[in-house]
């Protein structure tokens, strides 16, 4: 996900101002990661602890969201290729080759994001 200047800015889509540190996790997760790829296959909820800022992930996962992030940093510094800015998203999952490509206006304020910060919390029992 790309904030550029002139655009959506990273509070305008995550909605973080006044949230406790746990729903500021729940609403970065629901931000980033809209279309929930992951989701269907977390079989061990109890590696998710938010109060302790922890959750799963793989080196895998780091290595492709920094190739990503270098990626699109190189088209903006260039000024070369399309650059998509929020409220525009991009989630990779590779476990199961999906690539899902979202667009949420007012990034956590849209009825999609809105609902399932809702769920999460109930999940995560907030």
């Amino acid at each position: 996900m790309n904030f550029v200047p002139g655009r959506t800015t990273f509070e305008e889509y995550f909605q973080l101002a006044g949230c406790s540190e746990v729903e500021k996790s729940i609403r970065f997760l629901i931000g980033l990661a809209p279309s929930l790829l992951h989701r269907k296959y977390l079989v061990d909820r109890t590696r998710v602890n938010l109060k302790e800022r922890r959750g799963p992930s793989t080196g895998l996962a780091c290595q492709l969201c920094s190739g990503i992030a270098s990626g699109e940093a190189l088209k903006i510094l260039l000024g070369r290729g399309k650059v998509w800015a929020a409220p525009h998203a991009f989630q990779f999952d590779a476990y199961r080759n999906r690539l899902a490509h979202t667009w949420r206006p007012g990034g956590n304020r849209h009825p999609l994001n809105r609902a399932a910060i809702a769920i999460a919390k109930r999940q995560f029992a907030i």
